[in-house]
């Protein structure tokens, strides 16, 4: 949990940093002319906008390269960035850990389409961002005459309609970001061109078609997003040309067929999501694979870094040094609601810094590992609605971190195992469904736990002797008393002894602000771990 408390610091850290950065650039572009084509072109551009909030009242004037949002080349004049996000953005970082689709953002939103002409007009562009407004429209073609294009946001619109299909004229492109709006249609196989692709992130939308083999020889890729759209056919052989890949999520489409062996070829990967989909087969019994490799990855200059999952986006400018160690292992695996059958490989109990392993929703039967209790950082083991069967491990008891479990609907049997650390998942629907379990927290008692002198008679069992019942009320009857005359000592003793009593308040004080804390980092996680359901 402490790891998600630094990245957090890590973020708003990064927010310091690109604001003294574009403040930077903005001061620095003070003293260059604008172009007077590419003015006219930004002026139109501003006249077919809705703009409420009035966010585009600097663009008047001869110096275009003065207006709120526009960068220009320092020698030159031409425009070279042209950055209109939505300004609410400090409301997204601070909503980082949950799945934020429907942020308020209000008046904030600039309405209207992008210029069906703004590659003609911008020839120098490098950077377009308006993502985070309520644009319409398709994605112009022109864009593909952005030869320096390196960066292209427009994620968080209401953009419809397909791709272009000439990126191959783009080989500067380096991050790509289409997510959540009304895209359909196949993804181009030109995108396979751009050697430097780095980011390719296009959930939510309604892509449709197989999704290209070609993306897997992609070796400067290193996040693949696809989430929640409708692709279909096999999984691509994703391997040895991959390996750049750290994130991989195909989660919610309707892919068939079995996970390609080759995924274990991916060295560097640290989320794997092919949930909700329709793979079949076996899970591979190679994946102690990516625990070797998998502190090898480091990010260059100029990144990128993309949480699955999360409409979060960071970029920075120099080293960067500021995430820390938040990716330095696989972390999270998971492939629940497909049909996946055979049994959990022994290989996962490997990867020992795992925290989130969803397998539910499948048909994987065999025993639980009996080693998963050396998972000692995992905080999510979900499951549920399989057929498997034979005891739960003991180890489960051991881990330390464990805040979700879930293993119901299954044929487990046996004693249920206890331990502190299982406490705080005591709960009986995390058992639910599984006929031969029996001990607490289930009602169902295990055999030889009957108490002494029944024979075995359950219904004589629970029920109380008349010497057990006059014991009971006599304890529960000194509760009371026994309550209210230590509370009173204890009140006495603060009143009289100031010393006691200051240094009771700071403990007080400190104890309840720690718990403020850990309560909102544990809201945080749990609405990440968790998005799924909402």
């Amino acid at each position: 949990m402490a790891s998600y408390d630094g990245l957090v610091s890590s973020f708003f850290l990064a927010i310091v940093v690109i604001q003294v950065i574009e403040f930077g650039h903005s001061n620095a572009s003070t003293n260059v002319s604008c172009i007077g084509a590419e003015r006219e072109a930004l002026l139109k551009f501003k006249h077919g906008l809705t703009d409420p909030s009035r966010r585009l009242s600097s663009w008047t004037g001869e110096e275009c390269c003065n207006w709120e949002g526009i960068e220009c080349d320092k020698k030159t004049g031409h425009i070279l960035k042209l950055d209109l996000h939505n300004p609410c953005i400090e409301e997204i970082y601070i909503d980082i850990f949950a799945r934020s689709d429907k942020c308020s953002l209000g008046v904030n939103m600039l309405r209207g389409q992008i210029p069906q002409d703004i590659g003609d007009k911008m020839p120098r562009l490098s950077t377009l961002r308006l993502w985070g407004n309520n644009l319409t429209g398709g994605i112009p073609s022109s864009l593909c005459k952005l030869k320096q294009l390196y960066e292209i946001n427009l994620s968080k619109n209401q953009l419809s309609g397909r791709l272009p299909r000439c990126w191959k004229a783009l080989q500067n492109l380096a991050g790509i970001f289409l997510e959540n709006n009304k895209l359909n249609g196949q993804i181009p196989k030109s995108l396979c061109h751009l050697q430097q692709l780095d980011v390719l992130s296009l959930h939510r939308n309604g892509f449709s078609g197989v999704i290209p083999n070609c993306l897997s020889s992609l070796q400067s890729m290193r996040i693949l997003d696809l989430n929640d759209n409708q692709f279909t056919g096999r999984l691509p052989p994703f391997g040895k040309h991959s390996q750049s890949l750290v994130v991989l999520d195909l989660e919610k489409n309707q892919l068939v067929g079995g996970i390609p062996p080759q995924l274990c070829q991916l060295a560097h990967i640290h989320v794997l999501s092919l949930a909700q989909n329709n793979i079949t087969g076996p899970i591979p019994n190679c994946f102690d694979g990516f625990f070797s490799m998998a502190d090898d990855v480091r990010f260059r200059e100029e990144d990128w870094l993309t949480i699955t999952g999360l409409d979060v986006m960071v970029t920075t400018k120099g080293t960067n040094q500021i995430y820390g160690d938040g990716l330095e292992y696989f972390f999270s695996i998971d492939l629940s609601a497909n049909m996946l059958d055979g049994q959990i490989p022994e290989e996962f109990t490997r990867l020992l810094q795992l925290e989130n392993l969803n397998l539910s929703q499948n048909n994987l039967s065999g025993h639980i590992p009996s080693n998963i209790g050396d998972l000692k950082n995992l905080e999510s083991l979900d499951l549920s609605r399989n057929e498997l069967s034979g005891a739960i491990p003991s180890g489960i008891s051991s881990m330390d971190f464990l805040s979700h479990l879930n293993l119901s609907f299954n044929r487990l049997s046996g004693r249920i195992p206890s331990g502190n650390h299982l406490r705080t998942v005591d709960d009986e629907s995390v058992y639910r469904g599984n006929d031969g379990l029996c001990g607490a927290p289930l009602s169902k008692i295990c055999p030889g736990d009957q108490p002494a002198g029944t024979g075995g008679d359950a219904s004589s069992g629970d029920k109380p002797s008349e010497g057990d019942v006059n014991i009971h009320n006599w304890f529960y009857a000194g509760l009371g008393p026994g309550f209210t005359v230590g509370f009173l000592g204890f009140c006495s003793i603060l009143h009289f002894k100031r010393s006691w009593r200051v240094s009771y308040f700071r403990a007080m004080d400190g104890a309840i602000e720690k718990f403020s804390m850990t309560t909102t980092i544990a809201m945080l996680w749990f609405k990440r771990t968790f998005r799924q359901s909402e």
